[in-house]
């Protein structure tokens, strides 16, 4: 399967063909050609704990498993029994005790995938071997706490996938684990939700809680498209005005705030309505509160707290975008927490993440919307392709570059036509 002569994206502009959101075709090169070649993040080391623990993901429509063995081993395998191919669980995660067993014909396969049960195997004769029937194995690597598994990776190993973006995601995902889970599914192409948080134009437009709160979010911050295909968004925390934050969701909600009482949300920012410095940094001015958002090509998003904060840098979400079809995808998002924090800490942070970045959050609620919206229209006929225009200074961005620009876009698009173009 190749791609069409007519097929209209120029990476040196950042102009790209709107069919890449709407063609059945592109969407097959899509899960052919990027999906089962790069590497995806499954879950954290924290989840598979104990010998047994797994957890499941679902690349390309094909089910894999992950598992910690008895050994302290992380390996994954294609969830399917090699005897009739039922999934050897529909699980999303949980504990399969030291034995992966088949529902339907109880086929039985060890922590390290070796066939190790067949019930009454004589039948298959004296020529069948056991050895000839593990799980298929998956590659598997981790980076600090967070584990990748790839199919086919086009790369030799992970770190060479990481590439530029390995520095900046080190830093906060070690000792970091799992506190709470949410997903939804949109009707939308994959690659509006991942390229949004790639994107620092739309915020102070497309959320309301971030214009009343936070006025003035994006206009500090810079832009980096980080090779190969990741990005770093970054800016810096203005002024909070609780107030108005208050007054406007009165307003909309009709719900009254007059005794003072904050809404659940932004909590562990608004520190109660009262200024002052962030968590550890006492005494004397604080210093400049800024974030980040850091994407992986090709649908992880990484959205840790305030950078250089100890709460900040343990404590955020991890984000990915899986295509169940060309206009229909599902966002799973994972809370985690520093390992060292106690349960009050940790109940405020998914109070407070919950509130803005689940799937009725006052900030995914709008981006959810965003991509439904921008879906139905490029299958129009109004223009053929989408600009990605802004930041004209040539590269890839940097401390130089405005927030609002687009670098980070193009960095991915650049890399994603690499990959379907790859015929290999």
């Amino acid at each position: 399967m190749t791609l069409s002569p007519d097929f209209r994206t120029d990476l040196a502009t950042g102009v790209v063909d709107r069919d890449i959101y709407t063609s059945e075709k592109i969407f097959a090169l899509e899960k052919e050609r990027i999906f089962t070649r790069a590497w995806q993040y499954a879950c954290t080391t924290r989840d598979l704990k104990k010998p047994g623990d797994f957890f499941t993901v679902s690349i390309a429509d094909q089910p894999v498993l992950v598992v910690r063995g008895n050994d302290g081993e992380i390996r994954a395998f294609h969830n399917a029994c090699t005897h009739r191919g039922a999934i050897l669980t529909g699980e999303r995660c949980g504990n399969q005790g030291q034995v992966l067993k088949c529902m339907y014909h109880a086929w039985a396969f060890d922590l390290k995938g070796d066939l190790v049960g067949v019930p009454y195997e004589e039948g298959y004769g004296p020529d069948f071997d056991r050895r000839a029937h593990g799980l298929k194995p998956v590659h598997c690597d981790t980076f600090h706490d967070l584990v990748f598994v790839a199919l086919r990776p086009a790369v030799p190993s992970l770190t060479d996938f990481l590439g530029e973006m390995a520095e900046y995601l080190a830093p906060y995902v070690q000792g970091i684990e799992p506190i709470g889970r949410n997903s939804w599914i949109y009707h939308g192409n994959w690659k509006f939700w991942h390229e949004n948080f790639r994107d620092d134009y739309h915020a102070e437009f497309t959320h309301r809680s971030i214009r009343d709160l936070l006025a003035g979010t994006t206009e500090r911050g810079w832009n980096w498209g980080a090779s190969p295909g990741h990005s770093v968004l970054q800016w810096a925390f203005p002024a909070l005005d609780p107030p108005k934050y208050a007054r406007s969701l009165q307003r909309f909600s009709g719900v009254d705030f007059s005794d003072g009482v904050m809404p659940v949300g932004w909590n562990s920012m608004l520190a109660e309505g009262e200024g002052g410095p962030p968590e550890g940094f006492e005494g004397g001015e604080p210093p400049e509160i800024r974030q980040e958002v850091l994407a992986l090509f090709p649908n992880l998003d990484v959205q840790p707290g305030p950078k250089d904060t100890p709460r900040g840098m343990k404590a955020g979400y991890i984000q990915t975008v899986t295509p169940l079809g060309v206009d229909r995808a599902r966002v799973d998002i994972t809370v985690y927490s520093d390992i060292e924090d106690d349960e009050q800490t940790r109940q405020g942070l998914l109070e407070n993440l919950a509130d803005t970045q689940g799937s009725w959050g006052k900030l995914s609620c709008d981006d959810t919307e965003a991509a439904a919206r921008c879906q139905i229209g490029v299958r129009g006929e109004g223009s053929r392709i989408n600009l990605f225009t802004r930041g004209v200074a040539p590269g890839r961005g940097g401390e130089g570059a405005d927030v609002r620009d687009e670098y980070s876009q193009r960095e991915f698009f650049r890399v994603y036509q690499e990959y379907l173009r790859d015929e290999s």
